[in-house]
């Protein structure tokens, strides 16, 4: 049980480094503060699996041939981001990353800036940070590695639970925008459809006909588009790249209004 609590604890700690590096690198280049991670506190565990995978499976040569470690390391950490990019795909109906507008990648899901960025950091990790980093959780005393783990693993769970209801919110205000989206042209077209002669007859009377229920449907539009929770504006801060498989036009929308809002303010 103490070896679980110090690996967990590992995980944790190089989550939390995977996203100081996320969070500081968009912050820069976004030139503004973000919170890069999928959850709502300061951690991306696919930094801290990755770590994990790391030292399990390469750190029996970290002391041998560099290129060597430095090629492991690429291919398991890309197996890693594309395995979990598809699981994220699958689960919640949206691409949280996409590297389609980089020269070398696949299927936008990994790409080859990436592969290095990961490769040599992974041989960093080996060669210089993870043996303080062990030593360091290792001088802990038992008493307060299990508490320390215990709470941090209670904190995992409850931001996890929060952050998934968040986005199946958002999936369902999704679905509601797309539809509300779908219906808005569909009765558009089908008026225009039915009613070409009497349009080039009588414009004004056929505005009063479908007016009405195209701005009751518009002002739906706008209020499932602009009215969002703390966690969904978060999520498009931190994403907002992200792309919705199954409400392509409804997330989209959202995004329009949110880049709009932004630069208002």
């Amino acid at each position: 049980m103490v070896q679980i609590n110090i690996i967990f604890l590992w995980l944790m700690i190089y989550s939390f480094i995977g996203w100081a590096y996320e969070s500081t690198l968009c912050s820069i280049t976004g030139k503004k503060l973000v919170n890069r991670g999928f959850l709502n506190g300061p951690v991306c565990p696919v930094y801290g699996f990755g770590a994990l995978i790391i030292i399990f499976c390469l750190e029996n040569i970290a002391d041998k041939n560099i290129l060597s470690l430095f090629l492991s390391s690429v291919v398991l950490t890309c197996t890693l981001e594309y395995i979990t990019s598809w699981i994220l795909e699958t689960l919640f109906h949206t691409r949280w990353w996409d590297y389609s507008r980089y020269r070398f990648q696949l299927n936008g899901r990994v790409c080859l800036l990436g592969a290095i960025v990961f490769g040599l950091l992974s041989v960093l990790l080996l060669k210089y940070i993870h043996p303080f980093i062990s030593n360091f959780v290792n001088k802990l005393p038992v008493f307060w590695l299990i508490v320390l783990s215990d709470t941090l693993f209670l904190i995992l769970m409850i931001d996890l639970f929060i952050t998934v209801k968040s986005i199946l919110s958002m999936n369902h205000r999704l679905a509601e925008l797309q539809q509300a989206i779908n219906n808005h042209y569909h009765k558009l077209k089908d008026h225009l459809q039915e009613h070409t002669e009497d349009l080039k007859e009588n414009l004004q009377e056929y505005r009063q006909k479908i007016g009405g229920h195209l701005e009751q449907n518009a002002a739906k539009i706008e209020q499932l588009s602009t009215q969002l929770k703390f966690n969904e504006r978060r999520l498009l801060q931190a994403f907002p790249k992200m792309k919705s498989i199954k409400h392509k036009d409804a997330l989209e929308q959202i995004q329009k209004k949110w880049l709009n809002r932004k630069h208002k303010s």
